[in-house]
């Protein structure tokens, strides 16, 4: 199985909300869409919620080169809940030699930092997903007729 490494994790819990996962997962997709980042893909993905014959989750993939931004609407009862997880992967064939000690690292450029440039790109592309998910986020409370939390919290202390 190849190695995967979290990077960000984030979520949103609406009370008394029902919504549909595909109307939230279209806008987020729309969004995107709208920004022309180069080499993003947005594509609905099934996910196992435990092993081969449990019941499956549908998520948002966001995908760019290795990062992968898993998004999850879902209701929960009577809420409504939306998370989002930023994971690495690595290719089975990479991960497995570059355990292979130094010679691994050498033959999979493991060796070698990643420049300025790849860092700041991969940077780009987790702000500029992450900004776009919480706007969307946004946009439900404001459509569904929630008060941002630093709203709530001047009206609870007039």
């Amino acid at each position: 199985m190849p190695e995967a490494h979290i990077h960000a994790h984030n979520y949103q819990h609406f009370e008394d909300l029902q919504m549909s996962a595909m109307e939230f997962y279209k806008m987020v997709r729309d969004m995107i869409k709208e920004y022309q980042y180069p080499d993003v893909e947005c594509n609905p993905v099934s996910l196992k919620e435990k092993g081969l014959f449990s019941s499956s989750r549908d998520y948002l993939l966001i995908k760019w080169k290795d990062y992968n931004y898993y998004v999850c609407a879902c209701p929960y009862g009577k809420s409504f809940f939306i998370s989002w997880w930023l994971k690495e992967q690595e290719d089975m064939l990479t991960a497995t030699v570059a355990k292979m000690g130094a010679m691994g690292r050498v033959m999979t450029g493991h060796h070698r930092a990643k420049t300025f440039y790849e860092l700041d790109t991969e940077l780009m592309f987790s702000n500029a997903i992450n900004s776009i998910l919480k706007l969307a986020v946004a946009r439900v409370m404001l459509v569904k007729g929630y008060k941002s939390p630093i709203l709530q919290l001047v009206d609870k202390n007039d």
